[in-house]
């Protein structure tokens, strides 16, 4: 009987020192600095991809945009805004995106993922002034001029998709811009120039890796690369069959 009384005591105490230690881990938590709590969400979300998890990662910035004192650090809202987009919470994507140029208006890559959210959302001329003003700062980055070169296309504005994509064109390396250079050729019939942009973006894409196609979607669970980058060969491989049809 001595030993059963002394048993749940024991197991009380546990209880006792394990609620406490739940509750002193939540406080601890809450009330970390908004710069550790950005740093955190860093980590969950694609910083360490072993450790990949957006709820979490969301769950961080989110306590990060409500510091106890000072401002908000920069890309705060800018990474809760990606965070919700790859949920596909678009709304609320674009909500943070523009809370982020409300208080740091210099941040110019939020209009990378505005571009990017309007894109999904299909409103497409949005979208081109989004990665127009992020052009501007970034002239050369090929993901903002092919994202924005394929909405031009996609709207049939062939003669703008062509003028946004040039730029970066000559990159025979980078299957992303070859294949939309090539769909560009092909409607515009030049379809030799097409074939070349195409054979370049298969040559590229089969000698590509899963994480080396995931470096292109920074924020993306590291599961889906394998699928993203089989879609990617899948997609070029159709255009070519398409283009041995017209031609």
């Amino acid at each position: 009987m001595n030993y059963l009384y002394r048993k749940r005591g024991g197991n009380k105490k546990i209880y006792f020192a394990l609620v406490f230690f739940l509750i002193t881990l939540t406080l601890a938590v809450l009330f970390l600095s908004s710069p550790i709590q950005q740093r955190l969400g860093n980590i969950f979300f694609g910083k360490i991809p072993s450790l990949y998890n957006v709820t979490l990662s969301q769950f961080f910035f989110k306590q990060s945009t409500r510091p106890l004192f000072g401002k908000v650090e920069p890309y705060t809202h800018y990474q809760l805004s990606r965070t919700y987009f790859i949920q596909g919470k678009l709304d609320m994507a674009i909500l943070e995106a523009e809370k982020e140029l409300e208080l740091y208006p210099k941040n110019t890559r939020t209009h990378y993922i505005l571009g990017l959210t309007y894109s999904y959302s299909g409103q497409e001329k949005k979208a081109i002034e989004h990665f127009s003003k992020f052009i501007e700062y970034n002239p050369m980055s090929w993901a903002a001029r092919n994202d924005k070169a394929w909405l031009e296309f996609r709207i049939g504005d062939m003669d703008a998709a062509l003028s946004t994509i040039k730029p970066v064109a000559h990159d025979i390396n980078n299957p992303w811009v070859q294949n939309t250079y090539g769909t560009i050729m092909m409607n515009k019939k030049k379809y030799n120039e097409a074939r070349e942009a195409y054979l370049y973006a298969k040559k590229a894409t089969d000698m590509m890796t899963e994480e080396s196609w995931g470096e292109a979607y920074p924020g993306n669970d590291p599961r889906i690369y394998k699928i993203g980058l089989k879609a990617m060969k899948q997609s070029i491989a159709n255009n070519l069959y398409l283009l041995d049809k017209i031609e």
